[in-house]
Order: C-alpha cells, then sequence, then structure tokens
C-alpha cells in the first residue's frame, strides 16, 4: 500500500520546466551572440561604427582574460595595461625585425605570456591589495620601458604601421571584422573550457581556500604561473593586434585609465562568467559612441561632445560602484535572477499557486 501510495505522489509532482537555453553550452549561444552582433553592425554601419565594433572585439579578449585571472583564479590584478603594452611593442620590435603579420602578433603574444610568469612569481607569496599594487608596479616599469625604446626609434612620435587590409576605410574595418570574430570565438571556448569542469573548481578552490588547495594536493604554483602566462598572453595578443587595427603605437596610450576600464568590464558586465566581460567589453567600448545619440535625443549633442571622454568614465565609474556593491553579479546576475523568478512564478502556477522560497 505504501508503495502505490508512492508512485501516485511521484506521478502527480508537476513538471518544473526548464529554459532551451541551458541544454545547449553557454559558450556556443555566446559566439552566436557575438557573431550576429558582428555580422549585423559590419555589413549596415559606417566605418566608424564598425571600428568601434572592432574595437570592443579586442576589449573582449582582454575583458575574458582579465575575469579568468580575477573572478575565477582570484589574483586581483590591475596590470593589464602592462601586458597590453608587451604585446604591442613586441609586435612593432618583431615587425621592424621584418617579421610579417601575423607572427609579429605571435610574438607579442609570447612576450606579453613571458612577463606575466615573472608577475606571477610575487603570486606565489602575496595576494589581494599587494599583489594589485605589484601589478600596478609592472604597469609603470613597462611604461618606462616602453617610452625609452620609442624615443631612440622613433623619437616622440608615434610608430606608424602598415595596414594589413587594403580597400578603403570600411572595407578594410569589415576584413578586420571577419578576422577577429574567429579569434574571439576560440577565446570564448578557450576561457570557457578553463571556467569549467576540473580545472574551474581547482582555480576556484585556490581562490576561495589556497591553504585547503595545497593540503589536498593541489599544484597551486603550478596553476598560479598557468593562469597568469595564459591570460597575460592573451591580453598581449589583444595589444598586437590593436596595434595592426589602429595603425600606429605610442607608449602614451597604456595608461592607468585603460587598465581601470577592463576592471569596470569585469564587474559591470558580471564577476565570475562567461557572458559578463564580453557584455561589459561592448557597454564600455560603447559608451562613447552612445552618449552623444542620448543627448542628440534632448538636442545637447553639440554642447556635450568635448565632455564625452569624461562622461564616459563617469559613468562607467559608477556602474562599478553599483554592480559592486548593491546589485552584485553584474548585468549577468541582474538578468539571471529576474529569468530564475520569473520561472519560480510559472512552475508556481503550473504547481497549483505555491510560489517557491
Amino acid at each position: 500500500m505504501t508503495l502505490t501510495v508512492e508512485k501516485a505522489s511521484t506521478a502527480a509532482a508537476p513538471r518544473v520546466r526548464k529554459p532551451l537555453i541551458s541544454k545547449a553550452p553557454r559558450s556556443l549561444w555566446l559566439m552566436l551572440a557575438v557573431a550576429a552582433i558582428g555580422i549585423t553592425v559590419a555589413s549596415t554601419q559606417s566605418s566608424y561604427t564598425v571600428l568601434v565594433l572592432n574595437t570592443a572585439l579586442l576589449a573582449c579578449i582582454g575583458a575574458l582574460a582579465l575575469n579568468l585571472l580575477m573572478g575565477t583564479a582570484g589574483q586581483i590584478s590591475i596590470g593589464n595595461a602592462a601586458f597590453l603594452a608587451l604585446g604591442a611593442f613586441g609586435a612593432v620590435f618583431a615587425q621592424r625585425a621584418g617579421w610579417a603579420f601575423p607572427v609579429d602578433v605571435i610574438f607579442g603574444t609570447v612576450v606579453a605570456a613571458l612577463g606575466g610568469l615573472v608577475v606571477a612569481i610575487p603570486a606565489l607569496r602575496i595576494r589581494g591589495l599587494y599583489l594589485a599594487l605589484v601589478s600596478l608596479a609592472a604597469t609603470f616599469i613597462v611604461a618606462y620601458v616602453a617610452h625609452s625604446y620609442q624615443s631612440s626609434a622613433v623619437g616622440e612620435g608615434a610608430f606608424i604601421i602598415e595596414p594589413v587590409f587594403r580597400g578603403g576605410l570600411l572595407k578594410a574595418q569589415q576584413m578586420w571584422t571577419w578576422t577577429l570574430l574567429p579569434i574571439v570565438a576560440v577565446v570564448i571556448v578557450m576561457v570557457s573550457v578553463l571556467m569549467r569542469g576540473k580545472s574551474g573548481r581547482t582555480l576556484r578552490l585556490i581562490r576561495d581556500h589556497e591553504v585547503v588547495a595545497g593540503v589536498v594536493g593541489v599544484r597551486v604554483a603550478g596553476y598560479k604561473f598557468g593562469v597568469f602566462a595564459f591570460t597575460s598572453g592573451l591580453i598581449g595578443m589583444q595589444g598586437a593586434l590593436s596595434v595592426h587595427l589602429l595603425g600606429s603605437l605610442s607608449s602614451t596610450t597604456f595608461t592607468l585609465v585603460v587598465a581601470i576600464s577592463y576592471v569596470a568590464m569585469v564587474f559591470i558586465g558580471g564577476i565570475d562568467t562567461l557572458w559578463g566581460p564580453v557584455i561589459g567589453a561592448f557597454v564600455v567600448i560603447g559608451l562613447p559612441l552612445l552618449i552623444p545619440q542620448v543627448f542628440g535625443v534632448f538636442g545637447g549633442a553639440d554642447s556635450f561632445e568635448k565632455y564625452v571622454p569624461q562622461l564616459t568614465q563617469i559613468i562607467y565609474g559608477g556602474l562599478v560602484i553599483v554592480f559592486a556593491t548593491a546589485v552584485q553579479g553584474g548585468l549577468v546576475g541582474a538578468v539571471k535572477r529576474s529569468v530564475q523568478s520569473w520561472f519560480n512564478r510559472r512552475n508556481a502556477r503550473n504547481a497549483g499557486g505555491v510560489l517557491p522560497q
């Protein structure tokens, strides 16, 4: 009799439906979303808008890398400007030595990865604020070396790079979009693999309980060296690609403001998530393009045009404060909570009106 009751109660239990999007890998949906945005913008917009798109695609690479380093591995770093500079100047050095694209990009990536290994040495003993200060010191050291190399090579003027693609501004920017989309897709897959499974669990264990990780047999030093080298190499690859995209390079480009902007991308989108840094990159890079349009609705675009850089920094600075304090999890976390709340209400109606706590 008891067995019959259990079967009946089991059969009567309502089936909770999960969203279809959960059945597909998150990396696949993210790649499709980025590809859809890239193809649409590159096919319909002006050369300047496509340039902003390509800049955002490059920023996705650095934001994904920084999110893996800070969010998943817990290694606080504000030295991504240093690795951008290492990749960029490494590519220029290789090009001046006779190495053409994309070999110079590979060389810049390797140089930045080696720089990450150097920064990882103090990371074995310190973490948190002290590690952030070490990475900040690396930014100033690399900036001094880059400025010295630029002064000895071309003086105070910037390096001028021959364009990779020709045929007009719009055509060249469109070719860059078709080049960057598969690169970003590969980076998304690699970061996704490292964030989930055994590697992701190990990195989060080191982040939350480093002593325990060492006790249970995790090679903490190896993982730290590996994540620093991998993420620094990705950021360096972004810097090397940006040299060819923009066609010039100056040591004054890689400032502390640049480093903070990438931290903003991670926090605005959602730290330790796959979608978060990509969304944050598009938000931060797209703000200078969006602000004049917003003020243009009220007829004040011309008067605010010269204040766009300052307004951009104020806005994403405020967004960082909001998403780091009041709305934790960034935009991705806010959307997840909204979607989960909607499914809870729908399942509660299907189950007879009992809303799960």
